[in-house]
């Protein structure tokens, strides 16, 4: 994920050339509002750039367990992705390659990394850790979709598929790849944590039951 990410980094140095267009705003020229759409491709790769390394971060044990840390860029990462990166993915979505369905893939996908994002802070507001690990999870499973959607391009292209199937297969897969795994996992992460807490609950009930209790106190009536 990392080296994917870093991947995505290096190629889209060309979308800050502001004195030359990049290959694929110009393979999209003509679109509809050709200012608002190149604006949102632009703050689109921005927030990418920043808000993908950024989920990276905050999804190891080192950044989890800096409180404070992982409050403020989990805070930076939720300002990015609600306020620059969905809103311009949004607009993009309609000019998308392979036509309405591809469009409606992308529109899934930014809604569901916006409905978590919402979802997620809220519970961590509230300090639900536990909604709040499936709501990140979902999070970035979505933005991972950017990774993995290259990846398999790649894939299929190799392999000789037409490139408006490609474009179908290689969006809908890791979007709806993606939401499954992310379950799964929580599953996998709530029914460990759900064993352990029992483990650790009963374990202390043994403990406290082979403790030595104190002699009782003999009471000495005393008459009138």
């Amino acid at each position: 994920m990392t080296l994917g990410a870093a991947f995505i980094i290096a190629s889209s140095l060309a979308y800050f050339d502001f004195h030359e267009l990049p290959p694929f705003a110009i393979e999209k020229l003509p679109v509809r509002f050709s200012t608002l759409w190149l604006a949102s491709l632009r703050v689109h790769v921005t927030a990418a750039l920043v808000s993908l390394p950024l989920c990276i971060v905050l999804m190891t044990r080192m950044v989890q367990r800096r409180r404070a840390m992982h409050r403020w860029l989990g805070r930076a990462a939720g300002v990015i992705i609600l306020f620059a990166l969905a809103p311009s993915g949004a607009v993009l979505a309609f000019d998308a390659k392979g036509g309405a369905f591809v469009t409606a893939g992308f529109l899934l996908s930014d809604a569901l990394v916006a409905f978590f994002m919402v979802k997620g802070v809220a519970a961590a507001r509230r300090r639900d850790l536990v909604t709040h690990r499936r709501a990140m999870g979902h999070v970035f499973a979505q933005m991972s979709v950017a990774v993995t959607s290259r990846a398999m391009l790649v894939a299929l292209d190799a392999a000789g598929v037409s490139p408006d199937l490609a474009y179908v297969i290689a969006l809908w897969l890791p979007v709806v790849g993606s939401a499954a795994a992310a379950e799964m996992l929580h599953g996998v992460w709530h029914s460990k944590f759900r064993f352990l807490g029992g483990m650790t609950h009963g374990l202390s009930k043994v403990v406290r039951s082979l403790r030595p209790r104190a002699p009782a106190r003999s009471v000495i009536g005393v008459g009138r």
